[in-house]
């Protein structure tokens, strides 16, 4: 192996960790956003990417720019941004992992190996289909699961322990 190609690989896998001060976030006169980062960096239409989404939230976020979804830095403590700069990523993170809280299921059919529930979340009344059960239901810690019903729309069941008795035993049948 060459040493170019050495040094572009070690330079690829580095990691950069960004500070909230090193940070502005700010919206276009257009309406897009734009994320401008101390040293001259600036990159329009960011996207904003949690390092770990089911764990820890509100940790580090990735911050990635086209083209090849490039990533620029890992930020730290970003809810320490500036009011404006966390509204915008709070609102893009809000977009990106848009889930429902499931309260209650109502009721649940398996239809030739298909399963089609009826959730009462935090969101309203959602018929869902699950497909693959195996494939599409995760298990976070020892009491959450996260649903990924056949369209992608996902479901947190936060505490199975806490949902109502009809709920878990309807749980039971498909888990």
């Amino acid at each position: 192996m060459n040493s170019g190609t050495a040094g572009q690989t070690e330079t690829s896998l580095t990691l950069r960790y960004l500070e909230p001060s090193q940070i502005q976030v700010f919206q276009t006169e257009d309406g897009r956003v734009r994320v401008t980062i101390a040293g001259g960096c600036s990159v329009l239409a960011p996207r904003f990417l949690r390092a770990h989404p089911l764990s820890d939230p509100d940790g580090y976020i990735s911050i990635r720019a086209e083209p090849g979804d490039k990533e620029i830095g890992l930020l730290r403590h970003w809810k320490r941004l500036d009011r404006e700069s966390r509204a915008l990523v709070q609102a893009e993170l809000d977009r990106r992992y848009l889930y429902a809280t499931v309260r209650r299921i109502l009721w649940m059919k398996d239809f030739l190996g298909v399963t089609v529930c009826m959730f009462e979340t935090d969101r309203g009344r959602r018929e869902v289909t699950l497909r693959d059960i195996r494939d599409n239901v995760v298990h976070v810690g020892a009491a959450r699961l996260l649903l990924t019903d056949a369209e992608g729309n996902r479901y947190d069941i936060p505490d199975v322990g806490a949902l109502d008795r009809a709920s878990r035993d309807f749980l039971s049948q498909i888990l």
